[in-house]
């Protein structure tokens, strides 16, 4: 009785450890997935695959792509690797996406235009706007994250180009792409920094450079800021865009109705009166002013802020008006 008791309970053992030998530790998928290399191992897909971790089942995306493991191929490899796992519903999937370099739209930017500089010497500066304004490149995780452009033509009448970039690689599946757009001549020309009402003088400080495309820029566009310290607007002038020279003018020293001081220098004397302005004048402008004492009206030439000098034809009336 013993004997078949111990035999039952060996028995019942085997069959437990058979079972358990046959029965795979459940594993769990994992919906989201990053790979570095061109495969997509079990383990990769399936946390608890064991010791078939290693074993590829797909090919990984190309760079910047991924790929979508729908519910049914999942299980089918699961079954065929004998990965204790099975999907809940229709829905459940793995997404496999291949880590990469990216290369930004303002990298192309540089490269294309160092390229143009190397072919167009005379080209100048230019503003690069690609056809696909978003276009991003994607390299494999192990290569450098830099292009080269392997050829570049231009149009000059159409500011069109077309560049061939690859990436300096000489493995298989290296990044080919053609990028296409426009290549726009540009220009710095001194703008204001702030705006500026009519008869205040332009100074240094008032000065910001600004990059423009030549095209949008005229022969009556101020280029050099020499033209445009010292003037005043002809009217308000906002800041941050192009000035054009029928927008400023000499600043107005004298204004007509306002007090000025005249002048009057000889090698052997020097007069001064008040007077008022009948004109405005700029510095150099030739004005009629009023002596207020002898209420005279003669001709002098601005010279200063609120300041007249008179020619000696009027030496005459101005000893007068100092008696």
């Amino acid at each position: 009785m013993n004997a078949i008791r111990i035999f039952v309970s060996l028995a019942a053992v085997f069959v437990l450890l058979a079972s358990s030998a046959q029965a795979a530790p459940r594993a769990y998928l994992r919906a989201n997935v990053l790979v570095d290399g061109d495969t997509v191992k079990l383990g990769d897909v399936f946390d608890g695959a064991g010791e078939l971790a290693d074993r590829v089942i797909a090919n990984a995306p190309r760079p910047g792509q991924t790929l979508v493991m729908e519910a049914d191929w999942l299980y089918r490899v699961a079954r065929a690797y004998r990965v204790s796992w099975r999907p809940a519903s229709r829905l459940d999937s793995a997404i496999i996406e291949r880590r990469s370099q990216i290369i930004e739209p303002d990298q192309l930017h540089k490269t294309v235009t160092e390229a143009l500089r190397r072919k167009h010497d005379d080209l100048g500066e230019v503003e690069i706007e690609l056809d696909n304004r978003t276009m991003r490149l994607f390299l494999p995780f192990n290569m450098p994250a830099r292009v080269e452009t392997q050829s570049i033509s231009y149009d000059s009448l159409n500011k069109r180009f077309s560049a061939r970039v690859i990436a300096p690689d000489d493995r298989p599946g290296a990044v080919r792409t053609t990028i296409t757009g426009y290549a726009y001549p540009v220009v710095e020309i001194p703008t204001l920094s702030r705006r500026m009402d009519r008869d205040e003088i332009i100074h240094d400080r008032d000065i910001e450079w600004k990059t423009v495309r030549v095209g949008n820029i005229d022969t009556q566009t101020i280029t050099d800021v020499e033209s445009l310290i010292g003037l005043s607007p002809r009217r308000p002038i906002t800041a941050d865009r192009a000035v054009k020279e029928s927008e400023v003018q000499a600043p107005v020293l004298v204004i007509r109705g306002k007090p000025v001081t005249i002048a009057l220098t000889t090698p052997t004397m020097q007069l001064t009166a008040m007077g008022k302005a009948l004109q405005n004048g700029a510095e150099g402008d030739v004005v009629r002013v009023q002596n207020i004492n002898s209420g005279k009206i003669i001709t002098a030439v601005v010279v200063g802020d609120k300041r007249v000098a008179v020619t000696t034809l009027h030496s005459a009336a101005m000893q007068q008006v100092q008696k």
